[in-house]
């Protein structure tokens, strides 16, 4: 018997956000198996899932099955099949290593699975999550002499770098300023109905992010903006190519008021099935916002917004529908996880800021990179790596455009 489909996976339906402790909610399965209880967020018309989702989750799953004190500091993932949003993700962990400060989980996933225990068919997607104590304490000056470290921490760009390097774009302008980030952010993406793309772009689960407008910036370091460019010219132009995304948490407290009365209607944990007329209601569990995991979790989520479009753009094939996706994905944690943390001492939420680039491509293949930074403390908390497919028709027109779905904002 395959896994019902989620209550919530009508995403016509979403007209709102939910927060990231209750999109990344797992169910015990037995063992060290969990499903995913939230339908995965679509970035433009279903069945295909964001591939953030199980990437994420994936790294949670594999979090209930370590000690506690043991932290996320290492995530790779491989994208082997779509993801389908009207069903859920079986996570099944396997426990590779235990040792006293580093611990290992490898995770399968699948999806259409039977209610059993077994495995169906295969992975759609596997990690490897690596988990490491919390040895910040040697560093201190009250460590015992015998047990106390150096603390060699650097990092490769000065704290200052987001607000120097990027100051046309962002004087003057608060978080709210910029608008919100896309659904899908190509050209092409424009041909989806204006509704479908407004909902797409509201409903974003379990972050808000928004997306800095780099015209200023690109035109600034010579970035060409028409079409008739030379192939050398685009590809010497791409290195150049920029994009800066702010993210925070949503936490239950930060949805919207309306939201929440209508969620807690009848209980706080409880969603409305909407396959079965309200008759049945399945109770999901709200994970622990103050997880450290989870909120190293919800970075791994953030990580993977857009992502490829970002080389497609670079690239001049922004415009054109072509085959994107992601195959590989490593997120590796420098910071210990008091700076990973989404929320400070007093129950703020910390704004953090990806900056993204494209570094090489061939063989129909783009990397995105990137750095995570806490955009308050101008620390790295995390550099990314992507590997993912690019499909380009041989008759495609290339054009350097920077900017799309301008108009569409006003609609939000």
């Amino acid at each position: 018997m395959a896994s019902a489909a989620l209550p919530d996976s009508d995403w016509n339906q979403r007209h709102h956000a939910i927060s990231f402790a209750r999109m990344i909610a797992l169910k015990p399965m037995g063992g060290d198996i969990f499903e995913s209880t939230s339908s995965a967020y679509p970035p433009m018309t279903q069945p295909r899932t964001y591939g953030g989702h199980v990437y994420a989750q994936s790294a949670y799953a594999a979090a209930k099955t370590v000690p506690k004190g043991l932290f996320i500091h290492n995530c790779t993932g491989h994208y082997l099949l779509l993801g389908n949003t009207h069903l859920p993700f079986r996570y099944h962990v396997q426990r590779v290593r235990d040792g006293g400060v580093y611990c290992l989980r490898k995770v399968e996933v699948f999806q259409n699975t039977n209610n059993s225990s077994t495995k169906a068919g295969s992975p759609c997607f596997v990690a490897t999550v690596a988990f490491k104590r919390d040895e910040s304490h040697r560093h201190d000056k009250d460590a015992k002499p015998g047990e106390r470290r150096r603390d060699f921490m650097h990092q490769e760009a000065p704290r200052d770098h987001i607000d120097r390097t990027y100051a046309c774009v962002l004087r003057g302008k608060q978080f709210e300023d910029h608008a919100l980030a896309p659904s899908a952010d190509g050209i092409w993406s424009d041909e989806l109905p204006v509704e479908t793309w407004r909902l797409r772009t509201i409903s974003f689960p379990g972050l808000e992010m928004r997306k800095v407008d780099m015209r200023k910036y690109l035109d600034l370091v010579g970035v060409p903006r028409c079409a008739r460019v030379s192939d050398r010219d685009r590809f010497e132009a791409a290195v150049k190519w920029k994009l800066l995304i702010f993210y925070r948490l949503l936490r239950e407290q930060d949805v919207h008021a309306d939201v929440r009365v209508q969620q807690h209607l009848h209980s706080p944990n409880t969603i409305n099935n909407d396959n079965h007329n309200n008759e049945e209601k399945e109770v999901v569990p709200l994970e622990d916002e103050d997880d450290p995991n989870l909120h190293a979790c919800a970075h791994l989520y953030a990580c993977d917004r857009n992502s490829l479009y970002l080389a497609q753009r670079a690239l001049g094939y922004a415009s054109v529908a072509s085959q994107v996706g992601s195959l590989a994905q490593t997120v590796v944690f420098h910071t210990p996880i008091a700076h990973i943390k989404m929320v400070d001492g007093q129950g703020r939420r910390k704004l953090f800021v990806q900056e993204s680039w494209t570094s090489n491509s061939g063989d129909d293949r783009v990397t995105h990179n990137s750095r995570l930074w806490d955009y308050d403390t101008g620390t790295i908390i995390a550099t990314t790596l992507q590997d993912g497919m690019l499909r380009v028709p041989v008759n495609t027109k290339a054009v350097l455009d920077i900017e799309s779905s301008e108009p569409r904002e006003s609609k939000i």
